[in-house]
């Protein structure tokens, strides 16, 4: 029944608007990203891309804070390639070698005063959506999965290349790890001021 209603509230939060996002490029040594206005910090491995804006800019609660790729980010408005369902950065450029980790967090959530890790045990296989069902070819796995941290309502999805390399894999694990957000106060009035 949870899923259901986080299903209907991803769904209605659907859509598609804007302009190409740019994106930051990890250096060979990789870099450790903070963005105060929402609220966390994480390591960004060599070689991977973090987005500039937000890439799922009609979705509003969850509201997407972070999305990180083994290729460029961009979003453009019409998807080419997508896992049907919110929120779901479109797949465009994604190959069956990348990896894609988006965060989100509920606007109007109740603090919550337990954290809970991150857990990506239920996986979704063989995703059917997209035009020629494209992702069939691509995608092994996607996640999408609620965890808490300093009083904030979050969630995480993962996409999962069928070919990604192990390395990749390995730098996601890392990545997941680095995550750190601050107490729920500073982000909410940034959250609710945008939401």
């Amino acid at each position: 029944m949870a899923w259901g209603l986080v299903a209907a509230v991803l769904v209605t939060g659907c859509g598609a608007a804007g302009t190409v996002a740019s994106e930051f490029k990890s250096k060979r040594q990789g870099a450790r990203i903070t963005d105060v206005r929402h609220g966390y910090s994480a390591a960004l491995p060599a070689g991977w891309y973090r987005a500039r804006r937000n890439l799922t800019p009609k979705l509003v609660d969850p509201r997407e804070i972070l999305s990180v790729a083994t290729y460029p980010l961009r979003y453009k408005r019409r998807a080419r390639c997508r896992i049907s369902g919110c929120p779901t950065p479109a797949l465009n450029g994604f190959r069956a070698t990348d990896i894609l980790m988006s965060i989100q967090e509920r606007v109007h959530a109740r603090t919550t005063t337990k954290d809970v890790a991150i857990d990506l045990e239920r996986r979704e296989a063989n995703p059917r959506a997209g035009p020629a069902s494209c992702t069939r070819a691509r995608v092994a796995w996607y996640a999408f999965e609620a965890f808490a941290e300093g009083g904030r309502s979050l969630y995480v999805l993962v996409v999962m290349g069928k070919r990604a390399p192990a390395r990749a894999r390995a730098d996601l694990k890392r990545v997941l790890g680095s995550l750190r957000f601050s107490p729920r106060d500073g982000a909410a009035r940034f959250l609710n001021a945008v939401g």
